[in-house]
């Protein structure tokens, strides 16, 4: 009762704070947009000149070497930058969040971590050009909205075009924190649902009609794929991994960034950031590092260079940018702070030992709320040592006069802030931003959800299901025939009326279909006073693999009424010892829609998918197994690759 009582004190408390800031939005609303307006300069023109045509973005009606397609675009940054202003310049290295149309849970979280939207203010005033969309809108309302902030860039002084990133809006169903499903778009399975596929096609494939949706709104940066390894079976994050492999990881994350980058950055491409660096997967106990608890990554099995690989060959093949993680590598540099503030990390190994050239951008908030290592530290002094790091862009931040007074006072040098904003500039002018920003709105239905990338991923789901088990008596237990009496539980029960007859209570059926989410046992992950702490605590699960006793009665139940198929959502490693001794047949998935997993069961097609990780046999063996090894756990009930098909 005690913790009821806690959990309904903090929705309270977000409700009320998000109340009170809506209203002061409303009250606000009128003066800013009036302010914004008399701030915008005028539209660039299209003028002509010696028969070229090109934007007037400086309105100095001249030909400039960065508004001449023409040119080199490392001549191109060169001249813009020398235009350029302070003010302007330490702009481009601040990359917050803009929501559109959030739902309520979305706007409170970004309440938490101290976001709940931006304006054409943050353009204007504070000369930022990167931000990274958040919200439930259709494709249109990110299209309209989008185009209406490019359309208030194009009237500052020198015209730089917006760059918009997005975390993964393609999954059938969503998989957890930055994981989303926008229904506008076409649906497919998580990463690992793309690493049981084992299909490097398929994932090209994918990457490049999500990257035409992407394009047909104006998103032009994936904040994805994670090359995380899932090695640590609790961490809540490997949902969003390739599997614990770092081959196979390898493998797809390359032909992910072709199919979102193309062979080279272009005005067709949607630029990947791969993340996060040097590898998020060893977490100390599986904590989640968004939480101060899990601020720790740990390598026990002395397996650093292993969670590396991965971001090694995308650096090979042409990565632009990268993000590091919120995490302290422990131990494994001179000194323990985050991967953001780790020299060690960012400049001896990824700058000097592996190559990189491109931007460094941070995970977001790693300086206002989430800087494990050094919280000792102001925010205008967690800037400096980032920077000195080499950090070249924030994510989530939007506060860019610390940097501008430690330029001022000497501090910095304006030449290391040139050096991160003509990283961060190439990277817009490859793009093709400062020719058009715009997307044509009429023309997104015939570009987004079409009947063939409808296809597409539906035919990725079904390749990604794992069938773990099929129990033998006198015949295989699956594919279910049709027309029996069926069962439904945690699933649209309408899905499965085409493959027989639905009945209302377990002791009816033939077969009891029971679906089992993401666990979550509802004891809060460790975290701390702060809202941010508190609401993530809530929404991150918690360390216990294990389904609880309830969950288990109830298939146990199941299983002496009918037969009984379960279906888990494998978003982690769970502990799946009881459920196949008590199951008839056994199922993991990725991420799919309800009526595809139907036509699974009932033999529509037959499964394929191996497992992208091993499952382990008990939470005891999951406590000894170690952080940074992949696959390692004592007598695994499924080994890492293991699938059956019919």
């Amino acid at each position: 009762m005690k913790k009821l009582f806690k959990y309904a004190g903090i929705a309270v408390l977000t409700v009320l704070v998000v109340s009170a800031l809506w209203v002061v939005n409303l009250l606000i609303q009128p003066y800013d947009s009036i302010r914004i307006y008399v701030s915008k300069g005028p539209e660039p023109e299209v003028l002509i000149k010696d028969d070229f045509t090109y934007r007037d973005l400086n309105k100095n009606q001249q030909l400039d070497i960065y508004e001449d397609v023409r040119q080199p675009a490392v001549l191109r940054v060169d001249n813009l930058l020398r235009q350029m202003t302070l003010e302007e310049k330490v702009g481009q290295m601040m990359h917050p969040a803009i929501t559109i149309k959030p739902d309520f849970a979305l706007l409170a979280f970004h309440l938490a971590m101290g976001r709940v939207g931006v304006d054409a203010s943050e353009v204007l005033d504070k000369h930022i050009s990167h931000f990274n969309f958040y919200g439930k809108p259709t494709p249109l309302e990110i299209a309209e909205k989008l185009n209406e902030l490019q359309k208030i860039a194009a009237r500052t002084r020198l015209g730089i075009p917006l760059t918009i990133s997005s975390d993964p809006l393609h999954e059938a169903a969503s998989g957890g924190i930055a994981a989303f499903s926008v229904k506008g778009f076409s649906g497919w399975p998580s990463q690992l649902g793309f690493a049981a596929a084992r299909d490097v096609d398929l994932v090209k494939r994918f990457g490049e009609i999500a990257s035409a949706e992407y394009r047909a709104v104006g998103l032009r940066t994936a904040l994805h794929p994670m090359a995380d390894l899932a090695t640590e079976p609790r961490w809540s994050r490997n949902f969003g991994t390739f599997g614990s492999n770092a081959e196979l990881s390898s493998q797809l994350t390359n032909a992910y960034m072709l199919g979102f980058q193309g062979a080279s950055l272009t005005s067709g491409s949607v630029m990947t950031m791969v993340k996060h660096f040097p590898g998020g997967g060893p977490q100390e106990f599986g904590f989640d590092p968004h939480l101060p608890s899990g601020k720790r990554q740990v390598y026990p099995g002395g397996n650093f260079d292993y969670h590396v690989e991965p971001f090694k060959k995308a650096i090979d093949n042409g990565l632009r940018v990268i993000m590091p993680y919120y995490g302290i590598p422990i131990d494994q540099t001179d000194e323990n702070v985050a991967m953001g503030f780790n020299k060690m990390i960012l400049t001896d190994l990824l700058r000097d030992q592996l190559g990189f050239a491109g931007v460094v951008c941070t995970d977001w908030g790693i300086v206002s709320s989430r800087a494990w290592g050094v919280e000792g530290l102001s925010i205008r002094e967690r800037y400096k040592k980032s920077i000195d790091a080499g950090v070249d862009q924030y994510g989530g931040e939007s506060d860019p006069e610390h940097i501008i007074d430690l330029v001022r006072s000497g501090e910095l040098s304006e030449a290391r802030i040139d050096q991160s904003v003509r990283r961060i500039l190439l990277n817009k002018f490859e793009l093709g931003l400062f020719e058009n920003s715009l997307v044509d709105e009429q023309a997104i239905p015939l570009k987004v959800k079409t009947p063939e990338y409808v296809a597409a991923g539906l035919e990725a789901q079904r390749k990604s299901i794992v069938l773990l088990n099929n129990k033998i008596i006198d015949a295989p237990t699956l594919p279910i025939a049709l027309g029996g009496k069926i069962f439904v539980d945690g699933l649209d029960p309408e899905q499965a009326k085409p493959f027989g007859t639905l009945v209302d209570s377990a002791d009816q059926a033939d077969y009891i279909i029971l679906y089992l989410p993401t666990i979550f046992n509802g004891n809060q992950a460790p975290g701390s006073d702060e809202l941010i702490d508190k609401l993530l605590s809530g929404i991150l699960p918690d360390d216990n693999l294990a389904f609880n006793a309830a969950v288990l009665l109830k298939a146990k139940a199941y299983s002496e009424s009918a037969t009984l198929i379960t279906v888990v959502d494998l978003n982690r490693p769970a502990i799946l010892t009881e459920l196949n001794q008590i199951s008839d047949g056994l199922i993991g998935t990725f991420g799919v829609y309800d009526s595809v997993l139907f036509e699974m069961i009932f033999g529509q097609f037959s499964p394929q998918g191996k497992l992208p990780f091993e499952i382990p046999s008990s939470m005891n063996a999951v406590m000894v197994q170690k952080e940074d090894m992949p696959d390692d756990s004592v007598a695994p009930t499924f080994i890492f690759g293991h699938g059956l098909n019919y």
